[in-house]
């Protein structure tokens, strides 16, 4: 997770934090000093997924209203080192990291911190070396006395990780290939302060909904899944996995969504006119024997935002077929055999004299 530390004037940098502390100002007013670094914890994110190629800082007074914007520059990130002036008083410090486009005009117009926190962003407006990423915290400047607040960077999507996945189909099977892995109900939209309900969807129920219909199954006919760079994965040659093998994808597999709070599994056939919004899904697509095969595990412990789940799967028997439907749930059940000898029932009858 990137972490900041905020200084008045730049104290030592103490990883975790921002410190804001106050300089000798002009009467009423102090400089606000910020330095941030790199903090490595415990499943920590990779390089690109840390990236800050932009970062905006918004200070609110107590009551709410913008009292300074200020965008790093270049120099600024590259000695991660700036400072801006600010009036004493109570302060909301709000961060914002790799925010362009139109949600970036629309937070350079907020004057309140509601409105900053109501801009709108859609899974494509992140990037795949610069995700979004807020940060929110308070703090008092006073004459003649340090302040100190903290606050650390949080990405605005979830991840999903697909670790291993195992090979233990009956021996006849031998080696499967993995072709595609992709998000299912995928929730587009949020806003900077995390608050918005999901209304965006895409890859509804594993099909092309925008180019193709609720029939068209992704990866299947030239159908693409929707934000694509997020939320599929292809294999052309297929990832071999041999008979009661197992293939850790490791970083080569994640995807990316906003939060889904909705915990509800996709249940009955997903080919109707109408989405009900579900939880997210993870469907890998395996070859067996020269045939696709669906399977669809369902993240119904909720996505929450800058979390990285991750996502093992074993495979024990076939998933669904094309035809079959592969948002189908895959139920299976015990099925016991028994066998029995039957007494001789009667034939026919031969009467012959030679």
């Amino acid at each position: 997770m990137k972490n900041l530390l905020i200084t008045l004037p730049a104290l030592l940098l103490l990883a975790g934090t921002i410190s804001c502390d106050k300089q000798d100002p002009p009467a009423a007013d102090a400089t606000l000093h910020i330095d941030w670094v790199d903090v490595r914890t415990k499943g920590a994110a990779t390089d690109a997924e840390k990236q800050v190629n932009t970062l905006w800082f918004y200070v609110f007074d107590a009551n709410g209203m913008l009292e300074t914007a200020h965008q790093c520059d270049a120099a600024e990130l590259s000695a991660r080192k700036a400072g801006f002036n600010v009036k004493l008083g109570n302060k909301t410090v709000y961060a914002i990291a790799n925010l362009g486009g139109t949600p970036l005009t629309s937070a350079k117009s907020c004057v309140k911190l509601s409105d900053l926190e109501a801009v709108k962003i859609d899974l494509t407006d992140n990037a795949t070396d610069g995700f979004v990423m807020t940060a929110k915290g308070s703090v008092t400047v006073v004459a003649d006395k340090d302040a100190t607040c903290s606050l650390s960077l949080a990405r605005a999507v979830a991840k999903v990780s697909l670790g291993t996945v195992t090979n233990n189909l009956p021996t006849p099977y031998g080696a499967v290939k993995v072709r595609q892995a992709f998000l299912c109900n995928v929730v587009g939209n949020q806003n900077l302060g995390g608050t918005a309900s999901p209304s965006t969807w895409y890859n509804q129920n594993g099909t092309d909904a925008k180019n193709g219909g609720k029939t068209a199954t992704i990866g299947q006919g030239g159908h693409k899944a929707q934000a694509a760079a997020f939320t599929w994965k292809s294999y052309d040659s297929g990832q071999s996995i041999a008979l009661n093998g197992k293939y850790n994808f490791s970083a080569g597999a994640v995807f990316y969504g906003m939060p889904n709070p909705t915990q509800a599994v996709p249940s009955g056939s997903p080919y109707t006119s109408s989405f009900t919004p579900t939880c997210t899904v993870l469907m890998l697509v395996v070859e067996i024997k020269g045939v696709l095969y669906y399977y669809p595990v369902p993240l119904s412990k909720q996505l929450v935002r800058n979390t990285d789940n991750l996502v093992n799967i074993k495979i024990i028997g076939l998933g669904n077929t094309l035809e079959e439907g592969p948002f189908n749930k895959i139920g299976r059940a015990g099925l016991t055999v028994e066998v029995g000898v039957l007494d001789w029932s009667g034939g026919s009858t031969y009467t012959e004299t030679i």
